[in-house]
């Protein structure tokens, strides 16, 4: 399969052209996103949906792709998903063990002292942060790391029907030779991330601020805002991987600039 070279800039526009499909795509892109949204806000269940993320993320790439496709936030389940995607869920699990691994000796003392009612002192606290602080100089570059493979593999396994060892393969070689693409990328995601959360976080605030003698009805009223977020970030994710995808492995409607074909 074909991989291309493509400019840092190129990275930069994955996110412009993510934008770009939230504003003029409609409801064949709404729809899907605000129901992905609405179920992972939900106290518990999102929790669930967290371990399956992945399979909604090929749900909307494929309603992405063809937005009169017929597709659902649900088809990443179908036509053999489950299994070409299984490989790169078991890939983030063993991340998440990782992590939880590297962490868990510097949270344990802190766990046990709050789960015992003690109240951890500030030297404790300050010792927990330092020790996490450099387990993270190495958890976070994996972590981006493992984002970029996910970000290449799961449009090749729901739009190619690749099998998942030989996406996460691709996925491999598309970062090698684009980590400029990816690097930019990556900070502008963050970035436009950071300001959707500002903007929608403020109504958060108030809401819980006016209605703090009513938990509940806050509660009710966050609910759909915490919901909007959800399917904004997640959208944004998913056509970010639509586009990255679409320029790296020369699958365009449109003509790639700036791009050098590799193999």
């Amino acid at each position: 399969m074909r991989i291309e070279k493509v400019s840092a800039g190129r990275g930069a526009a994955w996110v412009n052209e993510s934008i770009g499909l939230l504003k003029s795509g409609g409801k064949n892109v709404w729809v899907p996103a605000l129901l992905i949204g609405i179920l992972s806000s939900l106290p518990y269940l999102g929790a669930v949906l967290g371990l399956v993320m992945i399979f909604f993320y090929a749900g909307l790439v494929l309603c992405f792709d063809k937005p009169n496709g017929g597709y659902t936030a649900f088809s990443g389940f179908s036509d053999g998903g489950i299994g070409r995607l299984l490989p790169l869920i078991v890939l983030n699990i063993c991340l998440g063990i990782v992590a939880v691994l590297a962490l868990w000796p510097s949270m344990q003392p802190m766990v046990e002292a709050t789960m015992n009612g003690v109240t951890p002192d500030e030297a404790e606290m300050l010792a927990m942060l330092s020790s996490m602080a450099k387990h993270m100089l190495w958890l976070i570059p994996l972590g981006i790391f493992m984002s970029w493979i996910t970000q290449f593999a799961v449009p090749l396994t729901s739009l190619k029907r690749v099998s998942g060892g030989e996406a996460i393969r691709l996925a491999l070689s598309a970062i090698g030779a684009n980590i400029p693409a990816l690097i930019t990328n990556f900070l502008c995601l963050v970035v436009v991330m950071i300001l959707t959360g500002i903007v929608l976080m403020i109504p958060i605030t108030l809401i819980s601020v006016v209605l703090a003698s009513n938990p509940m009805l806050a509660n009710v009223l966050i609910i759909p805002l915490t919901a909007l977020l959800s399917a904004v970030i997640i959208a944004l994710m998913c056509g970010n991987m639509l586009y990255a995808y679409r320029d790296v492995f020369g699958d365009d409607q449109t003509t790639t600039t700036d791009s050098e074909v590799l193999i």
